[in-house]
């Protein structure tokens, strides 16, 4: 791992754990001072287990009519969260007979 100093102490900042939220996060932070710094791999992995913990409740949700189609729908933060307004956004849905299971990905 590449050694990184505190730009204040100059001194090499040590790995440590930091609860946000009740979620324990990694982060540099400099013995002296006690600044505390997350790289970028650090930081996307903090913004992963935050969003998981948001929406880690389970959504039961019941198909409904449109024409001669069925549809569902998503709630405002999943919907949010994976960018279903950008026109780029396709859903690929995969029927997994076996198990009684749709799956849905994100294209």
């Amino acid at each position: 791992m590449k050694k990184h100093l505190c730009v204040d102490c100059n001194i090499e900042m040590k790995k440590s754990t930091v609860n946000y939220k009740g979620l324990p996060m990694t982060a540099l932070q400099c013995p002296k001072c006690k600044v505390r710094i997350y790289t970028e791999e650090q930081a996307h992995n903090a913004i992963v287990k935050v969003e998981a913990q948001r929406l880690k409740e389970e959504y039961i949700k019941r198909a409904i009519r449109i024409g001669h189609s069925w549809g569902i729908t998503f709630p405002k933060e999943i919907a949010d969260l994976f960018e279903f307004n950008n026109p780029q956004a396709r859903l690929k849905i995969c029927p997994d007979l076996e198990k009684g299971k749709i799956s849905i990905s994100l294209n």
